[in-house]
Parts: C-alpha cells; sequence; structure tokens
C-alpha cells in the first residue's frame, strides 16, 4: 500500500461519484481505484537504502528460478524460487503488499538465502507476473499462500516452512494460518498487517486530509458502497478480509511486527492482533520505522528480534 496512491484515489472516488450521483456509480468507483491491481513506477524510490538495494538484489534474479503454480480459481501465478546452501531444507515464501511486486521482499529474502535458506518470492494475484484483475486484501489471497507452501511441501516433504509477509501479504499470511496448512509450515512472520480491511479503509478516509468542497461522504458509506461492489465484481465479501478473526484459529507460532511511526496501518492495529492471537507469539515494535519500512530502520534490531524468535521453531542442527 502507498499513502499517496490511496488517499489521492479515494477523493478521486468520492468526487466523481458526487458528479456521477447515485451508490452504484460510488461503488464502481470506488471498486476500480482500490480492487484493480496498479503497477509500480520503475523509478520510485526506496523508502531506505536497505530496502533499495534488496529490491536491485531481486530485480537483477541472479541464480533465480522461475516456477508457477495454478490457484483454487484457476488463475497462474509465478514465483521467483532461489535456491539456499546444498542440503538445506529450510524455505522461506516471502509475500510483498498492495501496488509492488516480488522485489518489495527483497531486502527480506536476502537476508534468509545468505543464511543457507531456499527462498521462494511470489508475484500477488494480479501483480507482477501472476495473474488476476482484483485485490482479495488477503481474503483470496489466503489460500494462494497455502497453495505456494504446499507446492514446497510436496516438492521437498522433509522441508522447513517460515512464511513472512508484508502489509497486505502479511494479513494474507494471517488469514492463511486460521486456517489448515501443510505441516511442514513451522513458524509466521507478520510485518504490518492490519486487523481487517474494513478498520483500515475507515481509518484512511477518517484521516483523509483531501475532502472536496461540497461532498461530505462519511466514510462508512463508502466503505458500504465499496463492500456491496466488491461481492458484485469480485466475488467476495470484504468484511472476510479480516486477519483478527483468523489469528484467533491459528496454531502457527507467529511473529508480529510494526513501525512505531506507521500512521498508514496504525501501530495499534498490530496490538490487538498479537492481543488476539491464539498461537505461540512474539512481538516488535520498531521504533522510527513508518509503513512498511521496519526492515530498513534498524536491520540488527530486526533480525536479531527474527533470529530470537525462530530459534524455537528452527532449531539448530549438526552440520548446520
Amino acid at each position: 500500500m502507498k499513502k499517496k496512491t490511496t488517499f489521492g484515489l479515494l477523493g478521486l472516488a468520492a468526487a466523481g461519484a458526487g458528479a456521477a450521483g447515485g451508490w452504484a456509480a460510488l461503488g464502481n468507483y470506488l471498486y476500480d481505484q482500490c480492487m484493480i491491481p496498479l503497477v509500480r513506477e520503475m523509478d520510485e524510490p526506496e523508502a531506505n537504502e536497505v530496502q533499495a538495494k534488496g529490491r536491485a538484489w531481486a530485480r537483477r534474479k541472479i541464480g533465480f528460478r522461475d516456477v508457477t503454480i495454478r490457484s483454487a480459481d484457476g488463475l497462474v501465478l509465478w514465483a521467483a524460487l532461489v535456491p539456499g546452501q546444498t542440503g538445506c531444507r529450510r524455505w522461506a515464501i516471502c509475500f510483498h503488499g498492495y501496488r509492488d511486486t516480488y522485489e518489495s521482499m527483497g531486502a527480506i529474502a536476502r537476508w534468509y538465502n545468505d543464511q543457507g535458506w531456499n527462498v521462494l518470492l511470489p508475484d500477488q494475484r494480479g501483480h507482477g507476473s501472476s495473474e488476476g484483475d482484483y485485490v482479495g486484501w488477503g481474503y483470496d489471497e489466503r489460500l494462494d499462500v497455502v497453495g505456494w507452501a504446499t507446492y514446497i511441501a510436496r516438492k521437498d516433504p522433509g522441508a522447513e516452512i517460515l512464511l513472512h509477509g508484508v502489509s497486505m501479504g502479511a494479513a494474507g499470511v494471517l488469514m492463511a494460518t486460521g486456517g489448515p496448512m501443510p505441516r511442514q509450515v513451522r513458524a509466521a512472520v507478520s510485518d504490518c498487517s492490519y486487523t481487517s480491511i474494513e478498520a483500515e479503509m475507515r481509518h484512511l478516509l477518517s484521516h483523509w486530509e483531501e475532502k472536496p468542497v461540497g461532498v461530505p461522504v462519511p466514510a462508512g458509506v463508502l466503505f458500504s458502497a465499496l463492500r456491496k461492489t466488491a461481492l458484485r465484481r469480485a466475488g467476495y465479501d470484504l468484511r472476510d478480509a479480516a486477519p483478527i478473526q483468523a489469528v484467533t484459529r491459528s496454531r502457527t507460532p507467529t511473529l508480529f511486527i510494526h513501525g512505531v511511526e506507521d500512521d498508514f496501518v496504525p501501530a495499534s492495529m498490530m496490538g490487538k492482533l498479537y492481543q488476539t492471537a491464539r498461537c505461540p507469539k512474539g512481538f516488535l515494535w520498531m521504533p522510527g520505522a513508518g509503513h512498511a519500512t521496519s526492515v530498513g530502520t534498524d536491520p540488527e534490531l530486526y533480525w536479531s528480534s527474527v533470529s530470537g524468535f525462530l530459534q524455537n521453531y528452527f532449531p539448530e542442527k549438526k552440520g548446520e
């Protein structure tokens, strides 16, 4: 997710709906702006040097292999597979957020690969090289998470799998862990997930500073219009895109991470997710980090926290 894009588009949505008049026009305009995948500009700057170097590493694709699976609803999904150290059975599957591609997970994926892990970097449905024409906000993506984990489990039945997601990718991971998972999945890392897309949309609209004059559209009305249209055009209820519900069912050990300065997905959402989760869990509040920038804000703190949490679920073995 990108703040400047979402705020601006929602502003246009309300203005467009006011001009067109009518509930259907409002819902369709919002859908087109919020549910249709957007392409990230190639020259869009990174938040910090660490993540810029990570994207460059992923973009070069040296030693990467292309792999595909078919989703539960028939889409061809693509990922980059990065082999690890010979004989290593550990796999990190890294899921990116809205309006980006596998490249945005470069800094995270590279760290795991430097530790010898095999890494899988999917393009989320509708993004990059994967098929799809709408955003599932983690709801449809949760089945894709299971699909990729199943792909690895079939490829290597002795695999030890970690799921690591950022923003919408984290939401998809959390929703996936709320249901059946391959036994090879050992743990998950959720970096700056929202509690639900409804709460996230309402937050954005309530802090919207660029409301057009003469168009006082309440956040609840906008969300209701979008929800109704998404149900008709995408076939799912936005209220089901709710990690806060899934974590009550999860048994997958999960580390929750959130930037203290995140005002796009409020840091308080991580507190609610952590408190609600019934799985083995840990948390990291990242000082000074905004949305989806924790890994580059303080890499040493980020990775020491991740390593400390994972050692309980990926213990060192002789010869490693």
